[in-house]
């Protein structure tokens, strides 16, 4: 039996990629949805390819189901990377290289050493994930063994929505869903209704 999958709207996301605004709202949507990774202030965001960060761009290679964009930004003054990936393929089949992508990722940060806060951001459209929580983060170690903040890994998981309309990340979400296994999930229609709380 083939997996579902969840569609994005295409031209949500692509005017999510144009819209300075539209960007700056999902990257504070993304980082400030969890206490654990929420701060003070975000700025100065442009948004690129994969390519854009060289690292990203590096470990990426190889590895079929790693697409994305990359968010350049200041996160509370300091240089960052908001690192978003999405692949509308089964789990299993993005599995393998979404963790082989995450460690070496991981692993390139930790020896450049730049200076540079690294988000990894996953939205997982697999409707057949059994996930606990709409949105989570993970940590790797680093070499002293203590979780490395200046990594951190979300995972979005869209079939996983609370309904809760204030927060901006689901807010989002609905709005990039362009299909909803056939039922009407209330998805909001214009990319102006997905930041209308902020």
């Amino acid at each position: 039996m083939a997996t579902k999958l969840y569609k994005l709207n295409l031209d949500v996301l692509g005017k999510l990629i144009e819209s300075e605004v539209a960007s700056q709202n999902f990257v504070e949507s993304v980082i400030n949805d969890l206490p654990e990774s929420k701060v003070s202030s975000i700025s100065d965001v442009q948004v690129g390819d994969l390519s854009s960060s060289r690292i990203a761009a590096s470990c990426a290679e190889g590895y079929d189901n790693i697409n994305g964009v990359v968010f350049s930004c200041r996160i509370e003054g300091k240089p960052a990377e908001v690192i978003l990936i999405n692949e509308g393929v089964s789990y299993l089949t993005f599995w393998h290289d979404m963790s082989f992508f995450s460690y070496k990722l991981f692993r390139q940060h930790s020896q450049v050493n730049d200076g540079v806060r690294r988000y990894l951001t996953f939205v997982i459209t697999d409707m057949d994930v059994k996930a606990n929580k709409f949105h989570t983060i993970s940590h790797f170690n680093d070499k002293n063994g203590f979780k490395a903040d200046s990594f951190q890994i979300h995972y979005v998981v869209i079939d996983k929505q609370t309904g809760n309309e204030d927060s901006m990340l689901e807010n989002w979400i609905r709005a990039l869903v362009a299909e909803d296994a056939g039922e009407d999930g209330g998805n909001v229609s214009s990319i102006s209704e997905a930041y209308r709380v902020a």
